[in-house]
């Protein structure tokens, strides 16, 4: 198994909005990372002085055979070499073998929990870490004829005390005493010894489950979050986070030894350890492969890319190795790839072309970022990997490399992808509304050809017949009073068309002003009346003999001129055309309408729902000269007057009502 690992990545946030409760949860998590993280630097020296070993050497064995009575009396007996804390001798294919002196029990001691209580003279033997495959327990006052083993290649139920360390009880002694212990394993050779009491055992190990259990907790979160972040964008990247995390985290709970103490009743010992090493042969090849998605972003070098995948491409290679029994190779293997990449990420990171001009969409952060957030990662390998390798001596935090390292790397990576998903979210916003412009813009296109044609098609039959009559009128030798009237009259259509038009112009233009002032709506409607019923068909019918108003006359007098124009065009000819001045002042809002009623002529009744619409005319309007602009133009114009044209139309009559606020 491996005792150093690829960084553990943690996810982009849900939510770049520092007011939102995911962001600020997000926040709290950071903070509490930071303190579980000082706890955990801080637990190895502050548990340091519950050792009750006082001497520690160790003796390589090459040849792996050697028994007890060689090392403890034979020749190799004075080969043993003095070190203090964590033992570390890299992947080795030899036996280590520890020979540990334990103080007495009556020995005088600056701290009384140093010794074992009265009521249980008995010391534990804490060993770490929990992946080690055989550790074999030599005492010379025990009973047993064969050595005591504990490992991964053995039982849980085998011994005295489970936790998630690998444990021997051994009894206290009245005098110094010499115990030893042999070391085969196919992981690095790094191995803690610690004696204490049992009470001193059990509170350590209580706060190792708060620790490790933290760490385990916030892998799940990570895991967590990418999973509901892929669910919701189904983006490549964050799919490959999510397994890595999935990897990370069963690998984690394997290396350990929380899958040995939750399983180890149920599966053998060996199925534990083979899929210990499987989860941590894929741990680095999905990490590398997560970095090599990452980077692609960034726009490597090719040959960079190709190199990485590489590197997974050795996955294959070590799950042979180690599903054929050698699994020292594998490990071995897998920790020169470990190794090896981030000094490749740190040299593909270098060769990144994603600033330049030419790109459309910068990078979340610089290129001197991209480089820094590698290069810390390149230094915390050399500070947890080289002693894993056993090229630098190990302090106890080597214990915990798997934690700390994927912790401080985690943490630098959340802000990497929190940068990152800040500026996807605004581009995606600017995306967004660029494309609503352009599809605002493109309707508006739209719209105006679709005006265009039908303006031509108005236009080209509108004035078609008008300029026959006066074609006719000119082509005449002797034109009558008749022909001469037809030919004034199509002159007007004309100009009425073309009013209507510049009208509408300066309606979409909004050229126009209002110019708000006070007269007698009845009065202006008698005006109107006088001026326009040269036939005496128009009757007013209501009984309001004033009804005083502030709006624009000048715009009042345009849209009744054009309702009452429309009546006597298309209403049934000599039939009379009825006027009502209507108050509503009970209503919300309160407001006057003038009503037009009269009786379809030969064109017919108007569509109610396309009456007010820009150039509608009923098929039966086509035979007479109109724009079909003018109830458009009075609908409009009514709104700019805070009122509302109305078509209200009964069994008999076609009513028309202009609404104004009073």
């Amino acid at each position: 198994m491996l005792a150093a690992q690829i960084p553990q990545r943690a996810p982009p946030s849900l939510s770049t909005d520092k007011s939102n409760p995911v962001a600020q949860l997000k926040n709290l998590i950071q903070l509490l990372l930071v303190v579980w993280l000082g706890i955990l630097l801080l637990q190895p020296f502050a548990a340091a002085a519950n050792d009750a070993i006082v001497e520690r050497a160790y003796l390589e064995d090459p040849s792996n055979e050697m028994q007890l009575k060689d090392v403890r009396l034979g020749a190799h007996a004075d080969q043993f070499k003095p070190y203090a804390g964590p033992l570390n001798r890299g992947y080795s294919k030899s036996a280590i073998w520890l020979k540990l002196t334990i103080r007495p029990l009556e020995a005088p001691i600056s701290n009384a929990a140093h010794s074992a209580p009265s009521g249980d003279p008995r010391y534990v033997l804490r060993i770490q870490p929990s992946y080690l495959d055989e550790i074999a327990l030599y005492d010379p006052e025990s009973t047993q004829d064969s050595p005591r083993l504990v490992g991964d290649r053995h039982s849980a139920l085998q011994v005295d005390y489970q936790s998630l360390n690998h444990n021997f009880v051994i009894a206290a002694s009245s005098k110094t005493k010499t115990i030893w212990l042999r070391l085969k394993t196919n992981s690095t050779s790094l191995i803690h010894v610690e004696a204490m009491s049992m009470e001193q055992a059990i509170a350590k190990d209580a706060k190792q489950y708060l620790l490790l259990g933290g760490f385990i907790g916030f892998l799940f979160l990570f895991f967590s979050w990418a999973l509901v972040h892929w669910i919701d964008h189904r983006e490549r990247m964050i799919g490959v986070l999510a397994i890595n995390q999935f990897i990370a985290l069963a690998f984690s709970l394997a290396i350990l030894g929380y899958t040995r103490f939750a399983w180890g009743n149920f599966m053998p010992a060996e199925w534990l350890d083979i899929s210990t090493s499987t989860l941590s042969l894929l741990a680095a090849a999905s990490s590398i492969y997560f970095n090599s998605q990452f980077l692609k972003e960034f726009d490597p070098h090719p040959f960079g890319l190709r190199l990485m995948l590489g590197m997974v491409g050795m996955l294959p290679v070590e799950l042979l190795l180690l599903w054929t029994g050698n699994v020292l190779a594998a490990m071995q293997l897998n920790m020169m790839v470990v190794t090896l990449a981030p000094v490749i990420f740190m040299a593909i990171a270098l060769t990144c072309r994603a600033w330049n001009a030419t790109q459309q969409t910068p990078p979340v952060f610089s290129k001197l970022m991209l480089v820094i957030f590698y290069g810390v990662s390149l230094l915390l390998l050399l500070v947890f990997a080289l002693p894993s390798l056993g090229l630098t001596a190990s302090t106890e935090l080597a214990l915990q490399t798997n934690s700390i390292y994927g912790l401080v790397t985690g943490l630098i990576l959340i802000v990497t992808l929190q940068l990152r998903s800040r500026r996807q979210q605004k581009t995606h916003l600017e995306a967004q509304k660029n494309l609503e412009i352009a599809k605002q813009q493109v309707a508006q296109e739209t719209k105006q050809r679709e005006d265009q044609v039908q303006f031509m098609a108005m236009l080209t039959h509108e004035l078609k017949t008008p300029l026959s009559v006066v074609r006719m009128a000119l082509g005449s030798g002797a034109s009558s009073e008749k022909i001469k009237a037809r030919a004034d009259q199509a002159i007007q259509d004309m100009s009425n068309v073309i009013d209507r038009c510049a009208w509408i112009d300066r309606l979409h233009e909004r050229e126009f002003s209002i110019n708000k002032s006070g007269f007698d709506l009845v009065k202006e409607l008698d005006r109107i009346i006088f001026v326009s019923d040269t036939q005496g068909r128009i009757q007013q019918v209501s009984s309001i003999d004033s009804c005083p108003i502030s709006t624009d006359v000048r715009m009042v007098g345009t849209l009744l001129n054009n309702l009452i124009d429309n009546a006597l065009k298309y209403a049934q000819p000599n039939s009379p055309i009825d006027v009502r001045v209507l108050a509503h002042l009970q209503e919300q809002p309160p407001h006057v309408a003038v009503e037009i009623a009269s009786h379809p002529g030969q064109c017919g009744w108007p569509e109610a729902t396309k009456v007010f619409e820009k150039y509608y005319r009923s098929p039966g309007a086509r035979r007479q000269t109109g724009s079909g602009l003018g109830l458009y133009q009075a609908a409009h114009i009514a709104q700019q007057l805070g009122g509302e044209m109305r078509y209200v139309p009964d069994e008999k009559l076609v009513k028309f009502q202009l609404c104004l606020p009073c």
